[in-house]
């Protein structure tokens, strides 16, 4: 891996970051219902994250178009990201043949950014060639954390508001059991939240020891259990969209995460890039999502497995 493109990443999502934060506040918040009118038509007109997510893609795409185009090995890119969806560097390079693919979600959680609750800024960049992600880098938006994982490096954090820095590796006690789990989901809608309420065999297990179910989102929900701030993670009604999962997974899969489908089967961040262009492309509103359970040991993962069955 090219510490360079790595490095460059990071500062590309800390750009964003610093970005929104100036945005969601204070009289900047009025300034983006000017930009309400020209950005994604998928939510609601009266949500100021319709802005802020075109604004900080925007962002993003300007600053990694300065330059990583222009490092060794990385002249032909495509770009998929959720606002915009799939474009390509040269511009009449068609997607298919793109030896490198930066994957984008600007600002993940978006109805947590708008009450300054939380909110993620995601990156991924994938090699066709080798296969594989190269590099991949979260930010905590409010929180003011920045978290990364490259090939052939660890899976890190930084904590820009306690000044730290550690590695990524589900904390030093991971919990083999479901009873008294700290377990992630999306619970945000009403429809969500039924949904998780209805898996009574994996709520009453955890309730055995008291155990909490956290409320998040994207890969976030698996970066948490990486840093072992959450025993175990689980989607398994909607799933999430490449560009929502992919960072996490690479970012888990550094740190020792077991990561499974929905039958137990291990999860790879190796991905079908002509699958999922093309799902994206027969209906931008539907792109191919994944589902899975995320937990650091493989005992805790492989039960909830079965307790969702």
């Amino acid at each position: 891996m090219n510490e360079d493109i790595l490095r460059y990443l990071r500062q590309v999502v800390m750009k964003a970051m610093d970005r929104i934060r100036n945005r969601m506040r204070g009289s900047e918040r009025l300034a983006l219902k000017g930009a309400i009118a020209s950005s994604a038509e998928t939510k609601a007109d009266t949500n100021l994250t319709k802005g802020i997510d075109r604004e900080a893609e925007d962002l993003i795409l300007d600053s990694l178009l300065k330059k990583l185009p222009r490092m060794k090995g990385v002249e032909r890119l495509a770009v998929f990201s959720e606002e915009r969806g799939i474009l390509t560097y040269p511009e009449h390079l068609d997607a298919g043949n793109a030896d490198w693919v930066a994957f984008i979600d600007p600002v993940d959680g978006t109805e947590f950014v708008e009450n300054l609750q939380g909110g993620w800024c995601l990156l991924a960049l994938y090699n066709r060639a080798a296969d594989r992600v190269e590099a991949a880098v979260a930010g905590d938006i409010f929180l003011n954390r920045l978290f990364w994982a490259s090939h052939g490096g660890a899976a890190e954090c930084i904590d820009f508001a306690t000044h730290s820095w550690f590695r990524l590796d589900g904390g030093p006690d991971p919990r083999k059991s479901v009873a008294g789990a700290r377990i992630n989901f999306l619970t945000t809608k009403v429809d969500r939240f039924l949904a998780v309420a209805g898996k009574t065999r994996l709520l009453d297990a955890m309730r055995v020891g008291d155990g909490r179910i956290n409320l998040s989102w994207g890969s976030n929900t698996i970066i948490q259990v990486a840093a072992g701030y959450a025993d175990a993670a689980v989607e398994f009604d909607k799933g999430f969209a490449t560009y929502d999962i992919l960072p996490g997974l690479f970012i888990g899969e550094k740190a020792g995460l077991t990561i499974l489908d929905l039958d137990g089967n291990p999860l790879s961040s190796r991905i079908d890039i002509p699958s999922v262009f093309a799902a994206w492309k027969t209906d931008p509103k539907k792109p191919k999502r994944t589902k899975f359970v995320a937990a650091k040991d493989p005992a805790l993962a492989h039960e909830i497995v079965e307790l969702l069955r």
